[in-house]
């Protein structure tokens, strides 16, 4: 199975390519430079490297969010566009699910926790492989951790934004390594892998496909404000 990923949930971005059932390629960048400039280069920088063409895919993998609004949204149409131009199929990912994946397989239950901005966190809580035990969710810090009962590894970048937060919690928890914490396009490819799900192209399925969000945006919120004003 041959495989592009494509990952720009947050300021980091990340492309990955599967050839033959193996990881061949993989790069990441953090750099103060937008997706829209960056991951067109990086896609064709990864194929070509690959030495796959476009039409050689068996399948493309997106993270769908929640993260950031721009990066999911601009990821997400570049994988639709990449999509229609061969008619291959595309699998979306909750990112939630990429960041727990990078612990696949640990003794503890994973939770997931990205830092979503306005002092909230979008989180959910894994088993080690990787079943849902609490669904994705936008919260408040200390609401979600106040529903963690068992000792849990955290993962994500929330970890550093609400450290203080998580220890006044007096939850059982265990962190990890900080390159863990990334969710990036060689996990999201590995998932295929690991999920084996049946993939067809499907127009109208891939055409109503919108970003897993969780919450609306501050210029959505805004607007709704002013109306209620």
């Amino acid at each position: 199975m041959n495989i592009l990923g494509i990952e720009t949930s947050s300021s980091w971005g990340s492309v990955a390519v599967v050839k033959d059932d193996r990881i061949v390629f993989s790069s990441y960048l953090d750099i103060k430079v937008t997706h829209s400039e960056r991951l067109l280069p990086q896609i064709d920088t990864a194929l070509r490297s690959s030495s796959l063409a476009l039409a050689d895919l068996d399948a493309i993998a997106i993270s769908n969010g929640p993260g950031s609004f721009t990066g999911i949204r601009i990821g997400l149409a570049a994988a639709k566009g990449l999509c229609f131009a061969d008619e291959i199929p595309l699998y979306p990912v909750n990112t939630l699910r990429v960041l727990a994946a990078n612990l696949y397989g640990s003794k503890l239950p994973i939770l997931s926790f990205m830092d979503a901005r306005m002092q909230e966190i979008y989180a959910a809580l894994y088993t080690p492989d990787l079943q849902e035990i609490i669904a994705p969710c936008n919260a408040k810090p200390a609401e979600f951790l106040a529903r963690i009962d068992q000792p849990v590894v955290i993962i994500g970048d929330g970890v550093i934004r609400f450290k203080d937060l998580i220890i006044e919690s007096k939850i059982d928890y265990k962190t990890a390594l900080p390159h863990q914490n990334i969710p990036t396009a060689m996990t999201l490819v590995s998932l295929i892998l690991h999920d084996n799900p049946q993939l067809s192209f499907d127009f109208e399925t891939i055409s109503a496909l919108e970003p897993w969000y969780l919450r609306k945006s501050q210029a959505e919120l805004n607007k709704k404000t002013k109306r209620e004003d």
